[in-house]
C-alpha cells in the first residue's frame, strides 16, 4: 500500500467515529495545554531572574577582594578593612597577574573613599570610586546624561543616577532637611551637578551647622565638576566615579594632612572635636605600592567566568560574581521546571490511556477489515502503520490545538499578573518560546505513537481466518 492510501484510510477511520475521536483528542489537548502552560511558567520565572541579574550588573564581571578562606565545604570572603584569614594584597602586581589569566578581557582596580560634596547650602556624603577611565566602557558603564571620564580628567566626576537626589540642606528642619530618602521623586534634584559649583573634601563636617566648633582646623577642599550621570543600575546608582590616579593623589595629600593635624593635636593646639574629625577618615594609601579595596575582572566568555574565578581563588584572593548566584538559580529553576513539567505530563499520560483505549476499540470493531487486508496479501507493516498513523494523528491534532490554547492561557495569565503587579516592567510570568511549543507538540505525537504501538501489534497478530469467521 502506498503512503497516501494509508493516510487516507487513517483519516477516514478517524472521521467515521467522530465523537470517540473528538473525546480522545480532547484528552490530548488538555494534556498538551497543561504541560505547555506549566513549563511556560518555569521559563517565565527563569527569564525574569535573568532580567534581574542583568540589571544588577554584568554576568561577565568578577569582583576580587583581598581575603579568601575555604574550610573545604564553604567559602568565606573578607573585606580589606578587616576579618580573619590570610590577607592577599590587591596591588598592581596582583592586577598584572589577573591580566595574564586565560580568558580575561580586562582588569580594573578600584579605590574607594567616602567624601563630602558641597554645593551652596546643600551637602551630600558620597562613596567615591576611583577607576581607570579607559576601562569604563568595557565594564559596561553607560551615561544617561553627559559623558564618561576621559583619561586626562582631573576633577571630573561621573555620578550614579541617585546621587544628585541625595543632597540636602543641613540647616533646614523637618521635611525639608532631607530632600528625598531612597531615590527619585517627581521633583528635580536640589543640585545640578553639571552647572552648580561643587566642592569635594575629606572633611566630613564641612558645610554642617556645627562645623565652626572645630576651631582653627581646616581641611583641604577641591573644586570638582560633574560631567556625567550614569544610567539606572543596581550596583552604581549611589556612587560617584573619578579618575583613579587623581584620587590616589588626593588620598596621599589627605594622609599627610591627617598626620599634620594629629601632630598638632598631640601638641595640645586643638580641641577634641577637631581630633574626632581628623581621625574620622580611615582612608590610607601607600604611594609606593597602593592596595585596592576591590578589583574588577572582565571575562570575555560568560561560560568561563567560573573557571577564571576559581583560578583567582587558587591565588588566595576572594572572588565572587553574579554568575555564582545565576548558576545556583539555574539549578533551582531546572528543578522547578522539572516539577512543573511532571505535573503537566500527568494529564498527557492520562490522555495516552485514552488513545490506547480508542485504538483497541477500533481493532475490535474492524476485525473483519483487518482479516480482509491479510487475505488480500497486505503487508503486516502497512497494517501496523495504519494504526500507528491514526494514533499519531490524534496526538498531532490534539497537540496543535492544545498549543493554541496554551498561548491564549499564557496571555491571560500575563494580563492578570500585569494588573496585579504594576512594577513588572514588561516582564512576563508565562512565556512560551517556539522551542517549547514544538517540544510539546512532539511529545503529544510521541505519546500518540507509543499509545498506538501495542494496539497495532495486536492488529498484526490477528489471524485472517479467525477474523473473518468471527464476523
Amino acid at each position: 500500500m502506498r503512503i497516501s492510501d494509508i493516510l487516507g484510510m487513517a483519516f477516514k477511520n478517524l472521521m467515521r467515529r467522530k465523537i470517540r475521536t473528538l473525546l480522545t483528542l480532547t484528552g490530548v489537548l488538555i494534556g498538551t495545554t497543561s504541560i505547555a502552560v506549566m513549563m511556560s511558567i518555569g521559563v517565565g520565572m527563569d527569564r525574569a531572574f535573568e532580567s534581574q541579574f542583568s540589571r544588577m550588573g554584568s554576568l561577565h564581571t568578577i569582583t576580587v577582594t583581598g581575603y579568601y578562606y575555604s574550610d573545604g565545604g564553604s567559602d568565606y570572603y573578607y573585606s580589606v578593612s578587616g576579618g580573619t584569614g590570610n590577607q592577599k594584597r590587591l596591588d598592581d602586581k596582583a592586577v598584572r597577574d589577573f591580566e595574564q589569566i586565560e580568558g580575561v578581557e580586562a582588569v580594573m582596580p578600584q579605590l574607594r573613599a567616602y567624601l563630602k560634596f558641597v554645593s551652596g547650602r546643600y551637602v551630600a556624603g558620597v562613596n567615591v570610586v576611583g577607576v581607570d577611565p579607559s576601562k569604563m566602557r568595557i565594564f559596561g558603564f553607560e551615561v544617561s546624561e553627559g559623558r564618561l571620564l576621559n583619561e586626562d580628567d582631573k576633577g571630573a566626576i561621573v555620578f550614579g543616577s541617585q546621587v544628585p537626589y541625595h543632597f540636602y540642606n543641613p540647616k533646614a528642619v523637618g521635611r525639608n532637611r532631607v530632600f528625598i530618602i531612597g531615590g527619585k521623586n517627581s521633583e528635580d534634584p536640589p543640585v545640578n551637578v553639571f552647572e552648580d559649583r561643587l566642592i569635594m573634601t575629606f572633611d566630613y563636617f564641612y558645610g554642617e551647622s556645627h562645623a565652626n566648633q572645630q576651631g582653627s582646623i581646616r581641611r583641604k577642599t577641591y573644586k570638582v565638576q560633574g560631567v556625567g550621570i550614569l544610567k539606572e543600575s543596581g550596583e552604581y546608582n549611589y556612587s560617584a566615579f573619578i579618575n583613579i590616579d587623581y584620587l590616589k593623589k588626593l588620598m596621599q595629600e589627605n594622609e599627610k594632612e591627617e598626620k599634620r593635624i594629629a601632630a598638632s593635636l598631640a601638641a595640645g593646639n586643638e580641641g577634641s572635636v577637631g581630633y574626632y574629625n581628623a581621625s574620622y577618615s580611615s582612608n590610607r594609601l601607600s604611594s609606593q605600592n597602593p592596595t585596592y579595596e576591590t578589583v574588577l575582572v572582565k571575562v570575555a566568555d560568560v561560560n568561563k567566568v567560573e573557571e577564571v574565578e576559581n583560578k583567582i581563588k587558587e591565588m588566595g584572593f576572594g572572588a565572587y560574581s553574579l554568575a555564582d548566584a545565576r548558576n545556583k538559580m539555574k539549578k533551582t529553576m531546572a528543578v522547578v521546571q522539572a516539577i512543573l513539567g511532571a505535573i503537566g505530563a500527568i494529564s498527557l499520560l492520562v490522555a495516552s490511556l485514552g488513545i490506547t483505549n480508542t485504538m483497541y476499540m477500533s481493532i475490535y470493531e474492524r476485525t473483519k477489515e483487518i482479516g480482509i487486508f491479510k487475505v488480500l496479501g497486505c503487508y503486516l507493516k502497512d497494517i501496523r502503520g495504519m494504526f500507528l498513523l491514526e494514533a499519531a494523528l490524534i496526538g498531532f491534532f490534539g497537540g496543535t490545538i492544545g498549543i493554541g490554547f496554551s498561548y491564549a492561557i499564557s496571555a491571560i495569565i500575563n494580563a492578570i499578573a500585569a494588573g496585579a503587579v504594576p512594577n513588572m516592567e514588561g516582564a512576563s510570568i508565562s512565556v512560551i518560546p517556539l522551542w517549547l511549543a514544538l517540544a510539546a507538540l512532539a511529545v503529544a505525537v510521541l505519546v500518540g505513537l507509543l499509545a498506538g504501538y501495542f494496539p497495532s501489534k495486536r492488529a498484526m497478530r490477528l489471524s485472517a481466518l479467525d477474523a473473518i469467521r468471527n464476523e
